[in-house]
Order: C-alpha cells, then structure tokens, then sequence
C-alpha cells in the first residue's frame, strides 16, 4: 500500500486540496509538481 501523504497534499495558503502531477528528471528521478486550483500556489518536490 503506497503512503497517500506524499499525495494528498493541502495547500499551505488557502487549505485546499492540491494536484500533483508526477515526473522523471534527467537523472532518473520522480519529481512531483504540486499545484492548488484555488489560489495558484505551485511548487515542486523530489520524491
């Protein structure tokens, strides 16, 4: 069972529910992008 908590991320300026999309880098690795629908806040994160 994979750990949701890396995924269900709430958005630390507004508190709603954010997107995540996940990707390879160059070198192989996942980076997720989190993106909030409400406010616009994105950022990104190496898993």
């Amino acid at each position: 069972m994979k750990n949701r908590a890396l995924f269900d991320h709430k958005c630390p300026t507004c508190g709603s529910w954010m997107k995540s999309e996940t990707k390879k880098s160059e070198k192989g690795m996942d980076i997720i992008t989190y993106s909030c629908p409400e406010c616009g806040l994105s950022y990104s994160a190496e898993a």
